[in-house]
């Protein structure tokens, strides 16, 4: 593990969107302010040119582009970073959102406001799906500023206990999974979600989205996005 020990480790997958990756990275280092912060971002194969001049940055290319299919081998080469990292929280970020004003403290407050002992996580991007059932069949329960959803779309906010109880693994998915429907997704926030749910976690969601996201194309699922938009109110 790390000497240092960061207030907040982010993980950031990214692939081929240069332009957007670069304004999260800026808006990042704008909401810094006096937070010890740890970034580490997975580029997919992509072949656009990502330019990182910070000491707090790592930047990880994978090779082949794992794709949707095996979205999972890039989790889980997230975990074994992360594993060696000391932060008090770690928040996945997708390339494609910005911050909302004082993203670090709010999403700080908010994780910490919520008193349930079961809780493992809190997602930060909120769309139409929040009411929904997901993944668990469990019905959205409202405690003010903040869901309890329980489920996981790999947009969030967690302590390392999150990962521990994961084991740092993200199980292989089996190819049958879109013999279906080949339009499915990755199945990541999926087996997450479901595992976590088993073990009687507690996954919960802000009511008012910390990421905006808007409804520009999507890189894995171009299909799905076109029925399920994860565009945000910004």
């Amino acid at each position: 593990m790390t000497k240092e020990t960061y207030d907040f480790c982010v993980i950031i997958t990214t692939y081929n969107r240069a332009e957007m990756l670069h304004k999260l990275l800026n808006q990042i280092e704008n909401e810094k302010k006096n937070h010890r912060i740890f970034v580490a971002i997975f580029d997919d194969g992509g072949n656009q040119k990502i330019n990182i001049n910070k000491g707090y940055y790592k930047k990880i290319s994978l090779y082949p582009n794992n794709g949707k299919r095996k979205y999972y081998n890039i989790i889980n080469s997230s975990f074994s970073v992360l594993k060696n990292i000391s932060s008090e929280y770690f928040i996945y970020l997708p390339d494609d959102v910005s911050l909302v004003e004082n993203f670090f403290d709010e999403t700080k407050r908010i994780y910490e406001s919520i008193n349930f002992s079961d809780k493992i996580c809190l997602s930060i991007l909120t769309d139409g799906r929040v009411n929904r059932t997901n993944w668990t069949d469990f019905k959205t329960i409202d405690h003010g500023e903040y869901y309890k959803t329980q489920w996981n779309d790999l947009c969030f906010i967690a302590k390392r206990n999150f990962f521990e109880t994961l084991e740092f693994k993200i199980l292989p998915i089996s190819p049958n999974r879109w013999k279906g429907n080949v339009n499915l997704s990755s199945g990541v926030g999926q087996q997450i979600s479901t595992r976590l749910n088993k073990l009687g976690l507690g996954m919960y969601h802000t009511k008012k989205s910390l990421v905006n996201h808007g409804d520009h194309e999507s890189k894995m699922n171009y299909h799905e996005r076109k029925v399920t938009s994860l565009k945000t109110n910004e």
